[in-house]
């Protein structure tokens, strides 16, 4: 349920402007990635779409600009029925990254009376479609949270990546009879942190860009192929040896935490804040910085079928813990 008018104005401040906003509902050729051979992005749950849910929350946020949604545009056309017009629809051209990109020209398009040089350091949100727990409260709070760190910094980051961090993510695992939806934490000396599909970014800040395809292809961590591939892909770029050297370390700390609670703690120190943003910069070309969320629910996508039927079953549950924390 939209905030009223007198919670709005609680809602924090973020950049002296909103921004604008980037969805990703394109369809990936990898049917892997699909749920049971669909789009998540026209996947429902709790009476709407996927895309649908993240636009919504879009819209009744107070820090977004223009919506660009970057999809096969046909199908997006009924999924966005009676949207209002700063709602664009961009039609996808491939993978992520260049689907990104087709939604970063849309929204660059609209600034061509400003300077080259401003318009190219203007922060954009970047957020998947599949996040139904997602709010217009969490929108704004993230948003908040971000600007912040950019007033706090000599320069504007080139990329801040949204986590959610362990009260907030063990809220949605099993819990007595209920079902729940567990995954693996980083672990990290500055908290046990779950990635949030949600980013603010200046993507023309970062050098090596064409990284983060291969950063999104291989970011399931559970799976030790997905980290096998991801090491040797990260020995090929620039400053990759200590990202590799750091992704394994990643890996042995959370397997050390049920076998061997001395070597866990020791592991677990040495993986810094300031470690983990200079390598992941490193790689990416660009100043990093990790951004906490106290909302859980923006680490909830739907990786496959079986996380599609437990949100099914906890919708209403899980909406309201989420409108618990807006309330905090």
């Amino acid at each position: 349920m939209p905030a009223s008018g007198v919670e709005r104005q609680k809602r924090p401040l973020g950049y002296e402007q909103p921004i604008d906003a980037i969805v990703l509902a394109g369809t990936h050729t990898n049917p892997r990635r699909l749920i049971g051979g669909r789009n998540k992005a026209f996947l429902e749950i709790g009476g709407k779409t996927l895309v649908r849910h993240v636009v919504d929350a879009l819209l009744e946020a107070d820090n977004v600009a223009e919506i660009f949604v970057v999809g096969p545009v046909e199908k997006l056309g009924g999924a966005l029925l009676g949207v209002p017009a700063r709602v664009r629809m961009v039609q996808q051209e491939g993978k992520v990254l260049t689907n990104t990109w087709a939604a970063v020209y849309a929204s660059e398009s609209r600034h061509l009376n400003e300077p080259i040089a401003s318009v190219q350091s203007r922060p954009l949100l970047i957020i998947s479609c599949d996040l139904p727990l997602i709010s217009g409260a969490a929108i704004d709070d993230f948003i908040a949270r971000c600007a912040h760190e950019d007033r706090s910094s000599d320069e504007p980051f080139a990329m801040m990546v949204g986590v959610v961090d362990e009260p907030g993510v063990t809220q949605f695992h099993p819990e007595d009879s209920k079902e729940g939806i567990e995954r693996p934490f980083v672990e990290t000396a500055f908290g046990r942190l779950r990635l949030a599909n949600i980013y603010v970014a200046r993507p023309r800040h970062l050098a090596h860009q064409e990284f983060l395809q291969t950063g999104f292809s291989y970011r399931k961590a559970k799976d030790w192929r997905n980290v096998f591939h991801l090491v040797l892909s990260l020995f090929r770029q620039h400053g990759g040896w200590a990202a590799a050297w750091l992704t394994v370390r990643l890996q042995f700390t959370l397997w050390s935490r049920r076998f061997s609670p001395r070597i866990y703690e020791w592991l677990r120190r040495g993986n810094s804040r300031e470690r983990v943003e200079r390598c992941t910069g490193t790689v990416l070309g660009g100043s990093i910085r990790i951004v906490t969320s106290p909302y859980g629910g923006l680490s909830l996508d739907v990786d496959e079928e079986e996380d599609l039927r437990v949100l099914k079953v906890r919708y209403q549950d899980w909406i309201a813990i989420h409108n618990a924390t807006e309330a905090e």
